[in-house]
C-alpha cells in the first residue's frame, strides 16, 4: 500500500485541482505548503529534483519494512493518468 505526500502551494492551480480530486476520492495524504516552510521546498527539491508543485511522492514498505525507492511525479494535469492508477493501489 501505498502513502502519498503532497507538496503545494496556495497560489498554485494545478495543486487546487490535484486537492480537490484527492478529496473527492477521500485519499489520505499529508499535504506540506511549500510557502510557509523553506526547508519543505527543500524536501520536495530532494524527492524529485525540482520545486514544481504539485510534487506527489508515493512510498511503499517492502515486505520486510524497510522502504523502497518512493514513485514521484511533478505537475497533476500532466501525470493525472499513472497518479490515477496509483490511488487505485492506495
Amino acid at each position: 500500500m501505498y502513502e502519498l505526500e503532497l507538496y503545494t502551494h496556495p497560489l498554485c492551480s494545478d495543486c487546487k485541482e490535484s486537492k480537490a480530486y484527492l478529496d473527492e476520492q477521500n485519499v489520505l495524504y499529508t499535504e506540506y505548503d511549500v510557502s510557509k516552510a523553506a526547508e519543505k521546498e527543500d524536501d520536495l527539491k530532494k524527492q524529485t529534483g525540482s520545486k514544481v508543485v504539485p510534487g506527489f511522492v508515493f512510498t511503499k514498505k517492502s515486505l520486510l519494512g524497510k522502504m523502497k525507492r518512493p514513485l514521484v511525479f511533478t505537475g497533476f494535469e500532466r501525470n493525472a493518468s499513472e497518479i490515477k492508477s496509483l490511488l487505485q493501489k492506495m
